[in-house]
């Protein structure tokens, strides 16, 4: 007997649909999910039911789309759709049971199988069943006893009151007759151990901290059943995500799953293990292009999702470089990503580098510091040095740079006297730095404070006071940190060596210096290295420790790849490819370039990166930008057109346009609600206001998806229309009403141009005034001449 099933295909393998094939191997590989010869499957493409074709049969030959696999098995087509259907409004069919494979692995990214068998109603055969694809089941979050709209048929998630709101049921509703809905219930239960049968408010509180969306959804759901006691659900995923799956989490040990049969249990585990995240074919795409060139620049209409792609791309981009899959929000916990905004007072000393007043220590007085103003690293300087460490630590290819990070600090570091080597040659060979003062004290556990006074205490009282050695031993007690790298003085120019900390601090007693910490030698140089003009042409003085803030990673970059000396730790090899960094800036148009930019202008292109420096203007230091940091701009195209752009701009960023997508409205990763009140269909909706813009103003205006993503419920969409939609676009025709009449038809506006409020409640069981002037918008009934 044949089955059916539904047939996931790739969005990036176009040509499976059009050659009707797919591409798995030999016949028995678990991608094909068992379908055999004669058996019937709906295959899906780009979220949606294109037809109905026939398993014709495997072959064993190299298929087209990966040579190294040895078949693939092909398709005649049955019956074509000449419009496709969205896969939430397809299972809604009640000829098919909404069983775990129509509600999750059918419409979700899946790894290992790409065709599910699908359940009919009643356990009917196929052959003997005709499916009438106008016909829908409604589904609903009701309140028990609740009167719905009167409608044929009806699944209802039962609810006992308000106050409780507990999952009561699952039940289906035909004409006047009412029965269980084993599907859903026992979907339910099986996700839903008796104990963890949450309320809907207990969801609520789990997913305030957990999930976000899931926690919009059930607030509209608990909004609407307060206001109108149902809510009508228009995809029945959404249903399931965020209601009936209960609370996300691992999957049940073996302990936890006893109570469940065998069949649910190994679905629940195959539910939590399997769904993958798919990296969409667009995104790889733009991350290929920002392999070519390391500046990127997506623009768009407002509302196109341009930084949200921002983030995709560097997931796509992450995969490409470590072949692995790696969320964006792992990135930013690594501190390789940072947002920044461009306006029109956004400076260059916000971006580069700039004065600041700070408490400055290094070189301190006896007073112990003093107010003063200096350089500090603006945004682009800053992540810089971040990926400047990257590249450092896969050039030494050792763990020795494992605790550096790009907040690191670097220390001027004086080992005994110029005229005495003996110290210094003993901490070179035991690979520690020391300090001699205090040498019968532990200090450790001591602060400042304590150290000046153990000190003031063994002086003379008309001696110095005890201000610089005090800072010199709090610095090795408490501000060094494992991973800082030390620089070894050898004159007011110039150091002997570099060294990164690999140790807290240690009090040896038996040591005539004997306040240490341990590190690791990164260079010996041969000669003594000159770091005056990396220093900002700043002299070091004799002052034993103190921080060399002028310098950074790039600086200490360029000392170990410095010809005159010896590698202590590791040969500088070929280096692996460092870890990407990313700045993503969003309403780059917005800012002043030349003024933000000013010289680096230059540095950004990819052949200039690491070969090419400028001298910077305030800290008059050589600056190159690192090969590892990908520049990301956004730009709003209803806000300033690309022509305007500054022209150096323009040469050096590859400019990708964001376009309004209508397809997310039907995407099943997404789970969006494409119909709201069942009615109002909002693909349809934005499509037609896009092309009466395209038709009245330009493409540079039209409206994006974003503007609807967060849609639930008839009250989200009126607020989100006339509070959002119609304000952007009377601001498009600078308040001209009958120009926005064109666009949205006269019923919004009276003949002033204010804004008429239709309301959204619905009497009796037909719809409301507001969503029938929103049907005659994409219906052609609205006026749009």
């Amino acid at each position: 007997m044949a089955k059916l099933y539904f047939g996931k295909f790739g969005v990036d393998k176009p040509e499976q649909i059009t050659e009707k094939f797919y591409a798995a191997g030999p016949k028995g590989d678990t991608w094909y999910g068992g379908i055999e010869s004669g058996d019937l499957v709906y295959p899906i493409f780009e979220g949606k039911v294109i037809g109905l074709w026939i398993v014709k049969g495997y072959t064993n030959k190299p298929n087209r789309i990966n040579k190294n696999d040895s078949g693939v098995v092909e398709f005649d087509e049955v019956t074509p759709f000449s419009t496709p259907i969205p896969v939430a409004q397809f299972i809604r069919n009640p000829a098919f049971s909404l069983d775990i494979n129509l509600l999750n692995k059918a419409v979700k990214s899946t790894k290992g199988c790409g065709f599910f068998e699908i359940t009919l109603e009643g356990n009917q055969s196929f052959d003997s069943l005709k499916i009438d694809f106008k016909q829908k089941q409604n589904f609903y979050v009701a309140l028990q006893n609740q009167s719905l709209p009167n409608e044929s048929q009806q699944i209802i998630v039962v609810i006992d009151n308000l106050q409780d709101t507990r999952i009561l049921s699952v039940i289906r509703r035909n004409g006047n007759s009412t029965e269980p809905y084993e599907p859903l219930m026992k979907l339910y239960e099986s996700r839903n151990l008796p104990t963890e049968r949450y309320t809907l408010k207990e969801l609520l509180q789990y997913a305030n901290n957990e999930a976000p969306k899931k926690a919009r959804y059930i607030s509209t759901v608990l909004h609407e059943l307060n206001k109108q006691g149902w809510y009508a659900v228009s995809n029945p995923v959404q249903l399931y995500d965020n209601i009936l799956v209960g609370r996300r989490r691992t999957p049940r040990s073996k302990d936890n799953i006893s109570s469940i049969s065998q069949t649910n249990s190994e679905s629940y585990i195959q539910d939590m293990d399997e769904d993958v995240v798919e990296i969409q074919e667009s995104y790889k795409r733009y991350a290929e292009l920002l392999e070519f060139n390391p500046n990127l620049v997506l623009y768009g209409p407002p509302g196109t999702g341009k930084t949200y792609a921002t983030k995709k791309i560097i997931e796509a981009f992450e995969n490409r470089y470590s072949n692995q899959t790696v969320p964006f929000e792992q990135v930013e916990r690594e501190g390789r990503v940072k947002f920044v905004t461009f306006h029109q007072s956004y400076s260059y000393e916000e971006f580069i580098e700039g004065i600041r007043p700070r408490f400055n220590t290094d070189e301190a007085s006896e007073s112990g510091g003093s107010l003063q103003y200096g350089i500090e690293n603006g945004v682009l300087k800053g992540m810089a040095t971040a990926a400047f460490t990257q590249t450092l630590k896969s050039e030494l290819k050792s763990d020795l740079l494992s605790n550096t990070k790009d907040s690191s600090r670097i220390w001027k570091v004086s080992l005994g006297k110029r005229s005495d080597d003996q110290t210094y040659e003993r901490c070179k060979q035991n690979n520690w730095i020391a300090v001699g003062w205090l040498s019968n004290h532990n200090l450790t556990g001591k602060n400042y404070e304590d150290i000046y006074d153990i000190l003031q205490s063994e002086r003379e009282p008309d001696a110095q006071a005890p201000g610089n050695d005090a800072s010199t031993l709090d610095s090795i007690v408490n501000e060094m940190n494992e991973g800082d790298i030390v620089l070894i003085y050898d004159s007011p120019t110039t150091i002997r060596d570099v060294g990164v900390i690999r140790s807290g601090y240690k009090y040896l007693s038996n040591e005539s210096f004997p306040h240490i910490r341990e590190v690791a030698w990164l260079k010996e140089f041969e000669q003594p290295y000159d770091i005056y003009d990396a220093n900002g042409r700043t002299r070091l003085t004799l002052k034993t420790i103190y921080e060399l803030t002028r310098l950074n990673m790039s600086d200490i970059q360029q000392m170990i790849q410095a010809d005159h000396a010896t590698d202590v730790a590791a040969a500088v090899q070929q280096a692996d490819d460092p870890k990407p960094y990313y700045l993503i800036i969003d309403e780059i148009n917005r800012g002043n370039i030349s003024k933000i930019f000013g010289e680096l202008i230059t540095l950004i292109e990819k052949d200039k990166r690491q070969t090419l420096s400028v001298t910077l203007p305030y800290s008059q230091k050589p600056f190159t930008l690192p090969r590892n940091l990908y520049l990301i701009g956004t730009m709003n195209t209803a806000d300033r057109s690309i022509t305007a752009l500054d022209t150096a701009l323009r040469r050096r960023f590859a400019f990708v346009e964001v376009e309004p997508d209508y397809s997310v409205f039907t995407d099943p990763n997404l789970n969006l609600s494409a119909m709201v009140n069942d009615v109002v269909d909002l693909e349809k909706l934005l499509r037609t206001l896009n092309e009466r813009i395209l038709k009245h103003l330009d493409r540079d205006h039209r409206i994006g998806q974003a503007y609807f993503m967060d849609v639930l419920s008839i009250s989200d969409l009126y607020h989100t229309w006339y509070y959002k939609v119609l304000p952007l676009i009377s601001e498009y025709f600078y308040n001209d009403a009958a120009a926005v009449k064109k666009i949205v038809g006269s019923q919004f506006y009276d003949q002033y141009g204010s804004m008429i409020f239709l309301n959204q409640h619905r009497e009796g069981q037909g719809i409301s005034e507001f969503e029938s002037a929103l049907m005659d918008i994409y219906k052609g009934k609205a006026n749009d001449e």
